[in-house]
C-alpha cells in the first residue's frame, strides 16, 4: 500500500522533452508534456488509465506542446476527469487550442497556480498546497528570472495580492536587472484560479451583444473568458457528489455520451453541447495576457513543485495490544488512527479498573512522509528567485537543510533537475545543489550534458534495414552517444548526483536508488548504434534486397529516364501517419526542398520538429543541419484544423526564433483563420518572430483559393491584420521560391480543409490533397502535376469505411492521379491499422496510372529517383512483413480516424 515511484517517460532529446511519471499504482500523474509525449506513452508499457492530473512547468510548447494530444488521448481512454495544473499563463495556452481541441467524454479542471513568489508569505504561515488526494500532496513554487514585481509602482499588477503578500514582497525586493525581464508580466496572484468554477452570468450575457469584443476584455473579465473557453472545450462537469440524484443524473448522461463515442471521437465535426456563447463570438482573439499591442511575449512564471507522497502509519502491534487487555474489535482501530483509548480491565481482585493506551504503546512510529522535487530551471536568471524560494522561506527551507533532525522530518528522497543551457555549471547552482542532504538523489537533465540517443527505437531499425537497399534515399536518422559537455567532469557534483535517460525510476517507498525500469519495452536500436553497426537482415530479405538492386543496376545501365523539370527536388516525409502517431510513423509533414530556390514544409503535425532534427541532425551550435534547414524554409502550409496537420508548427517557430544571426528572410505562413489566430495568442506567451523583420509573415490560404472562399460567419477583413486584402503577401512568398503560383485548393474532407497546387518557373508542379475524398477540384487545378501527394488513409476494399470518414482508399488516390494526369503519385497519411506497410493493390504504373510511391518516415526521395523507390516496392514489403503485427493499443486506433 502507498508504494510510489517517479520515472522518466522522456528525457531531453532532439525530438523529445523531459516528461516526469509519478506511479502510485491506483494513481498516476504527470509532470510536463512536451511534443512527442504522447507517442512514447503509447509505445511504452505504461497505460493511461488512472491518470489523474497533468503538471506543466511552463506555459508554452517546451513543456506544453504535447498536452493536447495527451488530453485526447486520455479522454479516448475513458478516464472520466483530468485536472491540469500550471503557471499564469496556462489557460491562456490552453484556451488558444479552442479551434481545434475537442471531448465531451472527460472532465477538464485546469488550475493555474498563484504567482507570488514563496518568500512573500508572511512567515508564519504553510503554504497551501496546490493539489492534495489520498495519494500525493503538490506544492509549487513560482520562479522569476529577475524579482517579479515593484510594489512601488501602482496598478494592476499589485492588485491581486493580499496585503501581507504585498508588505512581504516590498521587504524582499531585489534590484531588477536590465534585459528581457524588463518585458511586460501579467498580475500576480497570491490565489489558484480555477477553470470550473462558475462564470459570472453577466459576462455571457454582455457576449450576446453584437458589439461584445473579447479581444478588449482586461483584468479578472480577461480570466474568466479564458476559463469559458475551456468550459466550452470540456463541455462535461463533474457531478455534484453531495446531490444523489443528481450524481444519478449526471451518470446517466455520461454513459449516454459514452455510448456514442464512436460519434464523438471519430472527427472535431462531432455533435457538440449546446455552447453557452455562438461560435463567432467564440473564436474571437483571446484577450491579451498584459495591457497593450506589441509583439514582445509576457514575462512569464515558472513551476518548481515540492511533491509530498503520504504519511504512513506504523504497524499495529497485537502481541502488544493483547499484553495491554486491549479489547478486539473497533476500539484498536482507533489506535492505528492515532487516537488514546480508555477502557476497563480486571484488577485482579474482580473488580474493574480504567486503563489508558496511547497508540504509541502498540503502534510502531509513523513513517514519515518522503519528498520529490521537480524543478525547472531554464536560465542562469531563474537561479537567485530559486535560491531565495528555498532559503527565505521557511517552510521550503525544512526542505533543504543538512541538519540530520531537519532532515528526517521532511526527507527529500530524490530531486530532478531540469536544467536549461549554462544552469548547471553556474557557481550559484552549485550553491543551491550542495546544500541538500547528502542521502538525496539528483537525476539531471541537462541537453548540455545528456547524449541525443534515439527515442523511437523501432522506426529507426526500419530506416536501418532500409538503409541497406539505398542508403541515400533511406538514411539512417541522426543520434549522438556522446554529450556535448560530460557530467563527470563537474567536481562538486553530489555524490548521488545521475544524469537522466529515458526509463530511469526512482522508487520513493520502499527507497530505492535509481535504475532503469525493468519493464521497459527494449531498444532494438539503441545497441547498434553503440556499436556502430546496422541491423541483421534475414536471409529472405537480403536475397529481396539484392534482387531488386540488380534490377536497378540494370535499369540504370540501360539509361536512366530522360532528364525532367523538378528532377533535382527532395520530397522527406516527416510523418506518414494519420490521426495519432505509432512506433513507426509520426502524424502528417512533408518536406519539399527546391535547390537553390528554398524549402516548403506541407503540413507541420506534432512532432515535426523532432522528425527534422532526427532527418538532418541537430548541431548545437545552431549552425549546421536541422537548422540550416530550417534557415531555408520559407513557407508553410497548413491544411486543416485537425491537430495531427498543425500542432507541431509552434515549436518550428520558436526554434526559428531562436536562431542566431537571424534569418535573412522571411518565413511565409499560409493557413486557415484559426491556425493564425492561436499563433498570433501565443506570441504572448513565447517569441515566434511575428512582426519581426524578417520573421514570420502570416498569409490567409483562402486569399490563394481558385475561386471565392466561403466566408468565416460574420467576420470581417478588418477584424485581424492577416484577414486585409494588403497583408496577403501571397506574390512575395512566390517570387521567394520562383513560383508562378501558389493556389489553396478546397477539397472534401469533414472540415474547411484546403490541398494546394505549386507551379514553378522551372516548368514543375506539385499538388498536394491534403485530407480528402477524391476531390473534383484538386484533379482541375492540378491537371499534368509532375507529383501528386495524396492521401491514402485506407486499404482498397474500404470505400465506405474511407467515405464515412472523409478520406481516400490507396486505389482512389491512384484513380486521381490517373485522372488528373499527374505523372508521379506518393501516397502517404496511412491509417493507424496499419502500422507497416499499407495494402494496396498491385497497380504499377500501366494504362495512364501514375508511378507510384509509398512515403516512409525519414526517407529522402529524389523526384528524378522515385522510379527508384516504385521497384523497392516489394522489397519493402517484405521487410515490414517480418515485423508482425504491432503490439495492441488500449484505445481503438480506428475511431481516430
Amino acid at each position: 500500500m502507498h508504494a510510489w515511484n517517479v520515472s522518466m517517460l522522456t528525457d531531453v532529446a532532439c525530438d523529445t522533452e523531459p516528461t516526469l511519471l509519478v506511479d502510485f499504482g491506483v494513481a498516476k500523474y504527470v509532470f510536463n508534456a512536451g511534443e512527442g509525449t504522447g507517442r512514447a506513452w503509447l509505445n511504452s508499457h505504461h497505460s493511461f488509465r488512472k491518470t489523474k492530473a497533468l503538471f506543466m512547468t511552463a506555459a508554452g510548447t517546451q513543456r506544453c506542446g504535447g498536452v493536447s494530444g495527451l488530453m485526447m488521448l486520455c479522454a479516448d481512454s475513458t478516464i472520466p476527469k483530468l485536472e491540469v495544473f500550471g503557471p499564469t499563463g496556462l489557460m491562456h495556452y490552453l484556451a488558444s487550442m479552442r479551434s481545434y481541441t475537442y471531448r465531451s467524454t472527460m472532465a477538464v479542471k485546469a488550475v493555474e497556480a498563484p504567482s507570488a513568489p514563496v518568500q512573500s508569505l508572511p512567515s508564519s504561515e504553510k503554504p497551501p498546497p496546490l493539489f492534495q488526494d489520498e495519494c500525493l500532496t503538490v506544492y509549487s513554487i513560482p520562479l522569476y528570472p529577475s524579482s517579479p514585481v515593484d510594489v512601488s509602482e501602482p496598478g494592476p499588477r499589485r492588485s491581486l495580492l493580499s496585503p501581507a503578500a504585498q508588505r512581504m514582497l516590498k521587504r524582499k525586493r531585489t534590484p531588477s536587472p536590465p534585459g528581457p525581464s524588463k518585458r511586460r508580466s501579467p498580475p500576480i496572484t497570491d490565489h489558484t484560479i480555477d477553470s470550473t468554477s462558475a462564470v459570472p452570468p453577466t459576462l455571457t450575457s454582455r457576449a450576446r451583444s453584437p458589439r461584445f469584443d473579447a479581444s478588449a476584455l482586461t483584468g479578472e473579465d480577461a480570466q474568466e473568458w479564458r476559463k469559458l473557453m475551456l468550459q466550452e472545450m470540456f463541455p462535461m462537469q463533474e457531478a455534484d457528489k453531495t446531490d444523489p440524484a443528481q450524481s444519478q443524473k449526471e451518470k446517466a448522461r455520461v454513459a449516454q455520451v459514452r455510448a456514442k463515442k464512436i460519434k464523438v471521437t471519430e472527427d472535431d465535426a462531432a455533435p457538440r453541447a449546446k455552447p453557452l456563447i455562438s461560435m463567432e463570438k467564440r473564436n474571437v482573439r483571446l484577450p491579451r495576457l498584459t495591457e497593450g499591442n506589441g509583439h514582445a511575449p509576457s514575462t512569464l512564471p515558472v513551476l518548481a513543485y515540492l511533491l509530498v507522497g503520504p504519511s504512513v502509519r506504523g504497524k499495529f502491534d497485537v502481541k502488544k495490544a493483547e499484553a495491554l487487555g486491549v479489547p478486539r474489535g473497533p476500539i484498536r482501530g482507533k489506535l492505528t488512527k492515532g487516537e488514546t483509548i480508555t477502557f476497563e480491565v480486571d484488577d485482579g481482585d474482580g473488580g474493574k479498573i480504567q486503563r489508558t493506551v496511547k497508540p504509541e504503546d502498540c503502534v510502531g512510529p509513523t513513517e514519515i512522509a518522503q519528498s520529490v522535487l521537480v524543478l525547472d530551471v531554464p536560465t542562469p536568471a531563474h537561479i537567485p528567485s530559486l535560491l531565495s524560494s528555498f532559503t527565505e522561506s521557511p517552510f521550503f527551507s525544512q526542505y533543504r537543510s543538512k541538519v540530520e533532525a531537519v532532515r528526517r522530518e521532511h526527507p527529500v528522497h530524490a530531486i530532478f533537475h531540469l536544467c536549461g543551457e549554462g544552469v548547471l555549471e553556474d557557481p550559484r547552482y552549485e550553491e543551491f545543489m550542495t546544500g541538500f542532504s547528502d542521502d538525496t538523489h539528483h537525476i539531471i537533465s541537462s541537453k548540455e550534458h545528456t547524449s541525443n540517443r534515439v527515442v523511437f527505437g523501432k522506426s529507426a531499425l526500419v530506416q536501418g534495414k532500409l538503409n541497406q537497399l539505398d542508403p541515400d534515399m533511406f538514411p539512417v536518422p541522426k543520434y549522438d552517444l556522446s554529450p556535448v559537455r560530460e557530467l563527470g567532469n563537474i567536481s562538486w557534483l553530489p555524490r548521488k548526483a545521475v544524469r537522466s535517460q529515458r526509463n530511469i525510476t526512482v522508487q520513493v517507498r520502499p527507497l530505492r536508488d535509481p535504475v532503469i525500469d525493468d519493464k521497459s519495452r527494449e531498444d532494438e536500436f539503441d545497441p547498434l548504434a553503440t556499436s556502430g553497426s546496422l541491423p541483421t537482415l534475414s536471409d529472405s530479405v537480403r536475397t529481396k534486397f539484392n534482387e531488386v538492386k540488380e534490377q536497378v543496376n540494370e535499369r540504370m545501365g540501360r539509361g536512366s529516364p530522360a532528364a525532367q523539370p523538378g528532377d533535382d527536388i527532395i520530397i522527406t516525409p516527416l510523418g506518414t501517419g494519420s490521426a495519432i502517431p505509432t512506433s513507426l510513423r509520426n502524424v502528417s509533414g512533408t518536406l519539399i526542398q527546391i535547390p537553390g530556390r528554398g524549402t516548403i514544409l506541407l503540413d507541420c503535425g506534432e512532432g515535426t520538429w523532432g522528425q527534422l532534427a532526427r532527418t538532418f541532425g541537430d548541431d548545437p551550435g545552431r549552425t549546421n543541419g536541422v537548422w540550416e534547414v530550417l534557415r531555408d524554409v520559407k513557407c508553410i502550409f497548413m491544411s486543416h484544423m485537425h491537430g495531427d496537420h498543425h500542432m507541431g508548427v509552434s515549436t518550428i517557430l520558436r526554434m526559428r526564433a531562436r536562431m542566431n544571426p537571424p534569418p535573412s528572410e522571411p518565413l511565409y505562413v499560409v493557413g486557415l483563420r484559426h491556425h493564425l489566430m492561436y499563433l498570433t495568442e501565443r506570441q504572448e506567451i513565447e517569441d515566434y518572430g511575428l512582426g519581426e523583420p524578417n520573421g514570420v509573415v502570416m498569409i490567409l490560404s483562402d486569399a490563394l483559393n481558385w475561386r471565392p472562399p466561403h466566408p468565416y460567419g460574420r467576420f470581417q477583413p478588418q477584424d485581424e491584420p492577416f484577414m486585409h486584402p494588403e497583408t496577403y503577401n501571397a506574390h512575395a512568398m512566390c517570387r521567394a521560391l520562383g513560383m508562378e503560383s501558389f493556389t489553396a485548393v478546397d477539397v472534401a474532407h469533414r472540415v474547411r480543409c484546403y490541398g494546394c497546387v505549386i507551379r514553378h518557373e522551372d516548368g514543375w508542379t506539385i499538388a498536394f490533397s491534403a485530407d480528402t475524398m477524391p476531390a473534383e477540384n484538386l484533379i482541375r487545378v492540378g491537371r499534368g502535376a509532375t507529383l501528386l501527394i495524396h492521401e491514402s488513409s485506407m486499404s482498397p476494399d474500404e470505400e465506405t469505411l474511407a467515405r464515412e470518414k472523409a478520406h481516400s482508399t490507396s486505389a482512389q488516390a491512384i484513380d486521381v492521379g490517373r485522372r488528373m494526369n499527374a505523372e508521379k503519385l506518393l501516397l502517404t497519411h496511412f491509417s493507424a491499422r496499419y502500422p507497416g506497410m499499407p495494402p494496396r493493390r498491385r497497380e504499377d504504373g500501366g494504362d495512364g496510372s501514375p508511378l507510384i510511391g509509398m512515403a516512409f518516415d525519414y526517407a529522402r526521395i529524389r523526384l528524378g529517383d522515385m522510379w527508384k523507390l516504385n521497384m523497392y516496392l516489394p522489397a519493402i514489403q517484405h521487410t515490414f512483413d517480418e515485423f508482425g503485427e504491432e503490439d495492441p493499443m488500449e484505445i481503438d486506433l480506428t475511431k481516430l480516424q
